[in-house]
């Protein structure tokens, strides 16, 4: 079978935009806190050991943007999961964002920290 360039090239790009959208991650954009989350502070230091016992890692991956609005809603996302623990605290132990695959101009931003309780 013979293909002209003009055939092979839409073949070609059809097939390029169809892995593309394939590959497209689904992150939220927007995390709702939950019920007692809003009672969950975020803090960039471990709390103080005496007081306050670890009670589980917690992670998030959103979708933003800008990167401001993504990093907030990620740390939306470790509350929730933190309230689910029962802690009142987490602790950022790291970040990172890059670009989405989607060509949507967004940003993904991960977070994961480490959930505390009072003793």
């Amino acid at each position: 079978m013979r293909f002209s360039f003009s055939s092979a090239s839409f073949a070609f790009a059809t097939v390029l935009s169809l892995s593309i959208s394939g590959c497209a991650e689904s992150f939220p954009e927007v995390v709702a806190l939950a019920d007692g989350a809003d009672h969950v502070e975020v803090v960039s230091d471990p709390p103080n050991s005496d007081v306050y016992e670890p009670v589980g890692g917690v992670s998030a991956r959103v979708a933003g943007t800008e990167v401001s609005s993504a990093v907030r809603e990620a740390k939306n996302e470790l509350r929730n999961q933190a309230a689910q623990k029962g802690a009142t605290f987490v602790s950022i132990d790291e970040i990172s964002s890059r670009a989405s695959w989607d060509l949507r101009g967004r940003t993904i931003v991960s977070m994961s920290g480490t959930a505390y309780r009072a003793k």
